[in-house]
């Protein structure tokens, strides 16, 4: 999935007492990558959710969003 020039990578979903809440990587290939985590309401779908949050969730920490995502090597978005 991707929002512009984001590839959106689920990370962590949870959906519970109708509150849902999930963690996603946005990587700009090549460049860059940052975290982010947010609730959005149990209405949506989940990949509603992984792009809201994407657009409107906080940014995790660099140890935090390399916890969730080991994998990515590119640098932490700043």
């Amino acid at each position: 999935m991707a929002i512009g020039d984001q590839k959106i990578i689920p990370g962590l979903y949870a959906n519970a007492n109708y509150y849902a809440a999930a963690i996603v990587a946005s990587v700009t290939e090549g460049i860059d990558w940052a975290a982010y985590f947010n609730g959005c309401s149990h209405k949506v779908t989940q990949q509603q959710a992984y792009e809201q949050v994407a657009r409107e969730g906080d940014k995790l920490s660099e140890k935090d969003a390399r916890y969730f995502f080991p994998d990515i090597k590119l640098p932490y978005r700043r």
